[in-house]
């Protein structure tokens, strides 16, 4: 009888300890982030921090915001650039790399800022901004973000672990300690002691091919709990030619003149995923007609 090998799809697994002191995230990100990695292609060295804000995404939006879109963002110190990530609730994300031409790699050390964006139901935007704390990481800067800006009590691991750039497993975790804690400084202690023996989170991802099932088992062992929820991850994009064209729109009249005076379609590609868009003279003219 053939043995067929499914790979395991990208996911996220929630779940909660039966006495409601702490609830878990647990991510497995690897194909979104090697579709990611494979549409921006920037210098290898932004790798693992790519890697690490995609599902720092992910995470920040099920703890947070599950039924809302949340947008990230970390500052590289000396104006080195920025990775900005972007999760929706439909499950897809995507990531951009904008380091200067001089640096080529985003620089995360001291200095290094992160910011998160989320809607409120309200529809306003709730944006929180802080230094990453050292050692300056991915997982640093979002507990930051957490404890500070969002006043939860969090311990979080996102990591990857790659062959040059391939990626072979990326995803992460995020423990919250829930307010119906009893003796919650004691709960917290016990828990992030066993975190600290814990292994490198890429060996673990690697080990275990990212399964979030796995990561909320190592980190849950010997506690009863009950798993909530999963949801699936994928890598997305929400560009279109609609929104091309509207883009093109805030032009002023004398620029969209210009492009086509030039007399040849403009040629034109989305930041986050590549696709192209390839815009006729006509269609610049219309611009003109209703502007």
């Amino acid at each position: 009888m053939a043995c067929w090998i499914q790979e395991m799809t990208d996911q996220t697994l929630r779940a909660m300890t039966d006495d409601g002191a702490f609830r878990v995230i647990a991510a497995r990100t690897t194909q979104t982030v090697r579709k990611v990695w494979n549409a921006q292609r920037p210098h290898p060295d932004n790798l693992r921090h790519v890697a690490d804000m995609t599902t720092a995404a992910v995470l920040y939006r099920e703890t947070m915001a599950p039924n809302l879109r949340v947008q990230c963002g970390l500052k590289g110190s000396g104006n080195t650039g920025t990775i900005l990530s972007d999760s929706h609730p439909d499950g897809w994300v995507r990531a951009l790399v904008q380091s200067s031409a001089e640096a080529r790699r985003v620089d995360v050390s001291a200095g290094s800022m992160m910011q998160m964006m989320r809607c409120l139901p309200n529809g306003e935007l709730h944006r929180g901004v802080v230094a990453i704390p050292e050692p300056a990481t991915v997982s640093e800067g979002l507990m930051a973000c957490m404890q500070q800006s969002e006043q939860v009590v969090s311990v979080a691991r996102v990591g990857v672990a790659h062959q040059g750039t391939e990626v072979t497993a990326a995803g992460g975790f995020l423990v919250q300690l829930l307010p119906e804690a009893k003796e919650a400084e004691s709960a917290l202690w016990v828990l992030t002691q066993r975190l600290e023996d814990f292994p490198k989170i890429s060996e673990l991802l690697e080990e275990h091919d990212a399964s979030p099932a796995t990561l909320v088992n190592e980190i849950f062992f010997g506690m009863k709990y009950t798993v909530l929820d999963s949801s699936a991850v994928r890598f997305g994009c929400e560009c279109s030619r609609i929104r091309v064209m509207a883009s093109l729109g805030t032009l002023g009249k004398d620029d969209i003149e210009s492009l086509v005076a030039a007399g040849e379609p403009l040629d034109m590609s989305c930041d986050y995923c590549g696709k192209q868009y390839l815009i006729e003279i006509e269609e610049l003219r219309g611009l003109l007609s209703s502007s």
